[in-house]
């Protein structure tokens, strides 16, 4: 038999569709699959064909089938109704939403309320700078990802000058680049896209979320590497068997963003080919949502006009994932 998600958790007073259960068998082919539906049925709304779980507990269906020889096979699909989290505001749609699907709710969400025409790649640049500012020091210094540091703005010695534009961009008066837009999610990864983005490219490509300040020269190394757990080296991130560790202080930072994207972007991403999901779930649990990100999250959101709900709302990832 082909379940689906099973057990399936649902927030009490959410709706959930009863999923298609088929059975094949290696000799007789696609066999009729049987339901029963008892210990649910009184929850069922003929309005909207759902069932609306108004009461905490946890439920079975049983399916069955058989082969030409009477030989039976059966799936319990367990559903488990708990205390839920009240949304509102940007998430307000999520309430009454069960597991099996948020991934199309938050989908249209982060869709229809991403700004169209969406910030362009050249746009980033500038928004970078006061998304990714240090706010809780200085917000003349940009926070790097991966190497955990900061850039000080041209002539301020601290820590390392070369966050100003004119040194950001080796265009102007020939200066070597300091710092650059990071895709943590690799644009060559993506499964359509522009893998050379030029300033007035848009879509994809240019999400703010997807986009980090970050060293030249190390953002240079990761390349299009996919994440793996651990690197082991002094630096504490980096470069490990073709493979890339972000960084104790950055890994939760890396989940979330990669969440955001599996679920913004659809089929134009996979999470398989970027890292293992079990991984990313343990450094979203290992390193927390933290202020800065936050900050950025409200920054982004005043030029992009969605979210990151993971920031916002870390229990989705279990929820989902």
């Amino acid at each position: 038999m082909n379940p689906s998600s099973n057990p399936v958790q649902i927030s009490v007073g959410g709706s959930w569709t009863l999923p298609t259960v088929t059975a094949e068998d290696d000799v007789d082919g696609v066999r009729i699959v049987n339901k029963d539906l008892s210990n649910i049925a009184s929850f069922y709304d003929a309005n909207s064909s759902s069932y609306i779980f108004n009461q905490i507990g946890t439920y079975q269906i049983t399916f069955t089938a058989d082969d030409e020889s009477g030989n039976e096979a059966n799936l319990t699909l367990t559903i488990n109704v708990v205390e839920g989290t009240t949304y509102s505001g940007y998430y307000q749609s999520l309430n009454g939403v069960a597991n099996n699907q948020l991934v199309d709710v938050l989908y249209t969400l982060l869709n229809d309320t991403g700004q169209y025409p969406t910030t362009t790649y050249g746009q980033a640049r500038y928004y970078l700078e006061e998304a990714d500012a240090w706010h809780g020091f200085n917000t003349d210094y940009a926070y790097l990802i991966y190497t955990d540091t900061l850039k000080g703005a041209a002539g301020s010695g601290f820590p390392d000058e070369g966050y100003a534009l004119a040194l950001w961009n080796y265009n102007n008066d020939n200066v070597a680049s300091t710092w650059n837009r990071e895709h943590v999610w690799a644009k060559s990864l993506f499964g359509a896209g522009n893998y050379e983005p030029g300033d007035s490219t848009r879509g994809i490509d240019a999400d703010l979320h997807n986009l980090r300040a970050a060293d030249t020269n190390v953002n240079s190394a990761r390349g299009n590497n996919l994440f793996i757990n651990q690197v082991y080296n002094d630096d504490g991130f980096g470069n490990y068997s073709s493979k890339w560790y972000p960084g104790d202080h950055h890994r939760g930072d890396v989940a979330r963003i990669l969440f955001y994207m599996d679920i913004r972007w659809g089929s134009m991403t996979d999470l398989a080919l970027i890292g293992d999901l079990q991984t990313l779930i343990a450094w979203h649990l290992a390193d927390p949502v933290d202020q800065f990100e936050l900050t950025r999250n409200e920054i982004i959101y005043g030029y992009q006009k969605n979210r990151n709900p993971f920031i916002d709302h870390p229990e989705l990832v279990q929820r989902i994932y």
